[in-house]
């Protein structure tokens, strides 16, 4: 029988119980034992001689494969150090949970300007160039996510996210609106877009509207790129989100999301993500 660690940060697992319930009965119907297991259980290191290590309370283990849902690339590059098969691997999460990286990484395709601020230099935009989105660099589901419209406003911003470093992102004119795609081990597997019911924050668990989305070719064309991209540096997307934000009429580069949440897929559509995405793993294991 394989054994697999379900990998959590405590708050994100904290939210994310029921999924990590759904997958471990998921894993008991296919004769497979998936164990939830939080970071704050692993020492990870070396050995004197050089040998790598993971303790779990206490005791030095390894799973036969991991899915991570934590965002620590150290934590994945230790596995995958080891021999254990990580998904998503280390080199997505390094990519996916930093978004100067992200937009750093998928440079030449559409996405707004997007400037990556350090928090020992960070200074005002001057006047004429707002209105700016900020966004913490390593944030998720729009954590101290501002849209800011002078610099009294990005004061307050930057003020709330320091001394975390952050990017400053131009605007799309259709704010409120964004597709979020969904890719299995590299193939798109479903879309919803997303509309903010007030504000601009179209996440959502925070309230956000969402339906099922079918995909223009422009929209799928950039996804196909975005996919392409990682696979050609040997960082495949096993399961995530690739996410779109308009502008001028056209799909632009958001973000995408090693952690994927899929609430909102479940809700509507009849689509089990977690069921397709253990059954791709286990084939591949071996």
């Amino acid at each position: 029988m394989k054994t697999g660690w379900l990998l959590y940060d405590e708050s994100d697992l904290n939210h994310n119980r029921d999924f990590a319930d759904h997958m471990s009965q998921l894993a008991q119907q296919r004769s497979c034992s998936l164990l939830t297991v939080r970071t704050n259980q692993l020492v990870t290191g070396v050995h004197d001689g050089g040998r790598l290590f993971v303790y779990k309370d206490g005791k030095e283990a390894l799973p036969d494969f991991v899915i991570s849902r934590q965002r620590d690339d150290l934590i994945s590059t230790q596995f995958e150090s080891m021999g254990v098969p990580v998904f998503n691997g280390a080199r997505v999460c390094k990519i996916c949970n930093d978004k100067r990286r992200t937009h750093q990484f998928l440079a030449g395709l559409p996405m707004m300007e997007t400037t990556f601020v350090n928090h020992r230099y960070a200074v005002a935009p001057a006047a004429g160039h707002y209105p700016v989105y900020i966004k913490p660099a390593g944030g998720h589901g729009g954590e101290q996510v501002r849209l800011v419209n002078n610099e009294y406003e990005w004061r307050e911003a930057a003020d709330a996210i320091l001394p975390q470093d952050f990017i400053e992102q131009k605007a799309a004119d259709n704010a409120g609106r964004d597709l979020r795609v969904y890719v299995l081990f590299g193939q798109i597997t479903a879309a919803v877009m997303r509309t903010a019911t007030q504000g601009f924050l179209s996440n959502f668990k925070r309230g956000g509207a969402v339906a099922l989305h079918s995909l223009t070719t422009e929209e799928e064309q950039l996804t196909k790129q975005i996919i392409a991209r990682f696979s050609a540096a040997d960082a495949p997307l096993y399961f995530a989100g690739v996410d779109m934000l308009y502008h001028d009429g056209h799909p632009v580069l958001s973000e995408v999301e090693d952690v994927v949440g899929s609430r909102m897929l479940y809700r509507e559509s009849k689509l089990d993500i977690a069921a397709m995405y253990l059954d791709a793993i286990l084939k591949r294991l071996p």
